[in-house]
């Protein structure tokens, strides 16, 4: 029986190097774009390799993701977050190829009253470029393919590979272990980390191996919620290290796109189906320190 073929583009982000970690573990023949100089914004380019390549399976990881940086650079925001998807939802239709598509919970406003949540059918309304530009790449992506696609939303995701928010945070703190740090309070969201997201990813590739179809948008973050000082917080307490974190307002640490208040997703789909395999945010970050707290330590004393 041949090998599931499948490409994973933005291979060397946060997620895409979690997703190889684990692909890699599993019976597939697996391909990284940057091995072949896979470039999505470039059109023709990108279908002439594909054309070569022949996946059964894409997993599109790359994304614009400067959200702050997004305001001023608008059409390298779309081109990658809105129109890059639309070329791999083209091609992908063309050739039966099923498409993982990874979306944000920014497509929201994020208004909604705390603590209600977001599910798949509540009304999209971005409030910032880059969540204008993610929209617009599942809009294509819907609109394009009849069958075979996931478009899978997820929130405040974290992982061993590249930057966040908790990385950032223990460089800052293991800096200046003395100083003290203003972590906003008032923004609510599911930490998400990069292991969960890829076994939920993993699970949909199984699927698609069975032959089952499971298609659509769906939500794909861990469970429960909390504000980015609290979640700081829980990290740096299961690190076991000392710091000095006040929570602060919005108000206080202004950027320049606007962040969504109330960023709480609900996995109502993956619910319906029976497939959701995440789990309470705190087992999450336990199981995040448990596997990579001693590696990330090391890595920032060096």
């Amino acid at each position: 029986m041949k090998k599931l073929t499948i490409l994973i583009a933005g291979d060397k982000g946060q997620l895409g190097g979690e997703l190889f970690a684990q692909l890699s573990l599993q019976n597939f023949e697996l391909l990284r774009g940057s091995d072949y100089g896979l470039d999505i914004t470039c059109r023709d380019a990108c279908l002439c390799l594909l054309d070569k390549l022949s996946p059964d399976i894409i997993i599109n990881a790359a994304a614009y993701t400067a959200v702050d940086h997004a305001e001023a650079n608008q059409e390298q925001a779309f081109l990658v977050n809105g129109e890059s998807p639309k070329t791999l939802a083209q091609w992908c239709q063309q050739h039966s190829c099923y498409l993982i598509h990874i979306s944000t919970d920014y497509v929201f406003s994020g208004t909604k009253p705390l603590y209600r949540t977001y599910c798949e059918a509540d009304p999209v309304d971005p409030v910032s470029v880059y969540g204008q530009s993610k929209l617009q790449g599942e809009n294509h992506i819907a609109a394009i393919m009849t069958d075979g696609y996931a478009v899978l939303r997820t929130a405040w995701l974290y992982g061993f590979y590249g930057n966040n928010f908790l990385k950032t945070m223990l460089k800052l703190t293991l800096a200046n272990p003395e100083k003290e740090f203003k972590v906003v309070n008032d923004q609510y969201g599911s930490p998400t980390s990069t292991i969960a997201l890829s076994h939920q990813i993993l699970l949909l590739v199984n699927k698609r191996a069975a032959g089952e179809k499971v298609s659509g948008v769906f939500h794909a973050t861990s469970d429960d919620y909390c504000s980015w000082y609290e979640f700081a917080c829980e990290f740096f307490q299961l690190m076991n290290v000392k710091h000095h974190f006040l929570p602060c307002s919005t108000q206080e640490y202004p950027t320049a796109a606007t962040r969504p208040t109330n960023s709480i997703l609900e996995n109502k789909h993956l619910n319906a189906l029976n497939i959701n395999s995440f789990v309470d945010w705190r087992k999450d970050l336990c199981r995040y320190v448990n596997q990579h707290g001693e590696q990330l330590l090391n890595d920032l004393k060096q």
